[in-house]
């Protein structure tokens, strides 16, 4: 790795660093949604499984 990809990956770091409450809030949310879907298509007739497998595909 040269020095300029060193930099690159040390802002990178950096960035993360700062926004990880953001990323982790984001991925509660993203939780929450998902379940929700699941929840509502099971509740519309869709098999537990149905429901899961097209929580995964979205």
């Amino acid at each position: 790795m040269n020095e300029q990809e060193r930099i690159s990956l040390a802002q990178s770091v950096k960035t993360v660093r700062e926004n990880l409450p953001a990323l982790m809030e984001m991925g509660q949310l993203n939780a929450q949604i998902t379940r929700a879907k699941y929840l509502a298509l099971v509740k519309e007739g869709f098999t537990e499984a149905q429901a899961l497998d097209l929580c995964w595909r979205t």
